[in-house]
């Protein structure tokens, strides 16, 4: 089954992802082995990587894409995003176009500090609501302050989007994490997924586990959506 990773920090020298356009050549070697047919780009936006040029990340993203298409597979299409990290200057970033949304679209990928509180997530959801973008919580697992009292049924009710890791999915039954994201996905909770890969080793895209556990307990149909259907929707700015 085709995948479009949603969430990767594959482009080269930006953040603390792939460093050199070979490495960034090797995860994306990788990535097509594990069936993803693109990726969205999503370096981060944070106070320790102030990626704030839209433009060089899209040619950045064009010189990845023309490299890939050489290397790795004709068709392999490479997306500019970026991860932003919740601060109170992101909505006035967005409307200057300091930061990157989704592939052009109103889709913003937006992080918090694990720690952060409930009421700062659901503000800043509220916020770019608001404002009239489509937030998707990045690698929603981290968040502990999700995991009880119907919070994920809350933002998802008001219009923000779940995202999370294929390594979250993949990992232990004993695993706290993984055993929400695992409920999360039985119960239709989750819209999207991401390899997060940021290197070759430790952080490199993997796919494998969370593959396997889905094909046994999901309906293909739903993997479809999350893997790929939704990611197009992105990409084409149409409402998940």
């Amino acid at each position: 089954m085709k995948k479009i990773d949603v969430h990767c920090h594959v482009l080269p020298g930006l953040d603390d992802g792939a460093q050199r356009m070979e490495e960034s050549i090797q995860m994306l070697k990788m990535a097509k082995k594990q069936n993803i047919c693109a990726v969205i780009a999503t370096p981060h936006y944070s106070h320790h990587f102030k990626n704030s040029d839209p433009k060089a990340i899209r040619e950045l993203c064009r010189t990845l894409e023309e490299k890939a298409q050489q290397e790795v597979d004709p068709h392999f299409r490479v997306f500019p995003g970026q991860e932003i990290f919740s601060s109170e200057e992101i909505l006035d970033r967005l409307e200057q176009k300091r930061i990157s949304t989704m592939a052009g679209s109103s889709y913003v990928l937006i992080e918090f500090h694990p720690s952060a509180p409930y009421s700062d997530i659901l503000r800043s959801i509220q916020t770019l609501l608001f404002h009239q973008y489509r937030p998707i919580l990045a690698h929603a697992e981290r968040y502990a302050v999700l995991r009880g009292n119907d919070r994920i049924e809350e933002l998802i009710g008001l219009g923000a989007y779940i995202q999370l890791n294929y390594r979250s999915v993949g990992g232990k039954w004993y695993d706290e994490k993984t055993r929400w994201c695992r409920k999360m996905l039985k119960e239709g909770k989750v819209h999207l997924l991401g390899t997060d890969m940021h290197n070759t080793k430790a952080r490199c895209p993997d796919t494998c586990g969370a593959d396997a556990w889905m094909d046994k307990h999901l309906e293909s149909s739903y993997i479809k959506e999350i893997s790929y259907r939704n990611p197009i929707k992105i990409i084409k700015d149409e409402k998940i």
